[in-house]
């Protein structure tokens, strides 16, 4: 696939395939490897591991990139409205929220609901930290240290290619979990 020069999807498009396909592509690919993940255990709390996998991006990339419309398009904003949520994809705000979010839930299921959520929330940045951002990395030390570091082994829209695969691997696991759980007299 050669993109005549659009390296990342944020630069407008890439290979004809809208900005917004790149963010599904991404998000689907975060979820089918969290499936994946999670059919090698017991199975439990799917959703919410899941849902870890899933938050990084919702928490800190929708509202910068509705923020940032909202700067650009209708009235300019506080930078700190627009990238004040980057903290949110870094360790530390993961565990953070991770903590928040798990104070929502019953306190007999808390702790699992907040390992199962940190898990996915860093399975996530496991599998960010395989692509490549053009040189800018994450700040695995935020707010203590600004080394960023990404491995950088593959292009960040190379999600649109891998997500169609994943996530069928995905369903099969699900599938192939469910069959067994119902021969076995399992939910």
């Amino acid at each position: 696939w050669e993109c005549s020069g659009h390296s990342s999807c944020c630069q407008g498009s890439l290979c004809g395939v809208k900005d917004g396909w790149c963010a599904v592509a991404d998000l689907v690919t975060h979820a089918s490897v969290a499936v994946l993940a999670k059919a090698g255990t017991r199975w439990r709390m799917v959703p919410i591991f899941v849902g870890g996998t899933l938050a990084p991006d919702l928490l800190s990339r929708a509202p910068a990139l509705a923020l940032g419309w909202v700067h650009t398009e209708i009235v300019r904003l506080p930078a700190v409205l627009t990238y004040g949520w980057d903290p949110l994809h870094q360790p530390l705000g993961m565990l953070l929220a991770a903590y928040g979010i798990a104070l929502w839930f019953a306190e007999d299921v808390r702790r699992t609901v907040f390992l199962n959520l940190l898990g996915g929330m860093y399975l996530h940045l496991g599998l960010d930290l395989l692509q490549s951002h053009h040189g800018v990395g994450y700040l695995l030390g935020f707010p203590f240290s600004h080394w960023a570091f990404e491995f950088g082994w593959m292009g960040s829209e190379d999600s649109v290619l891998v997500a169609p695969i994943v996530a069928l691997l995905a369903i099969w696991a699900a599938r192939v979990r469910k069959r067994d759980a119902d021969q076995n007299g399992r939910t």
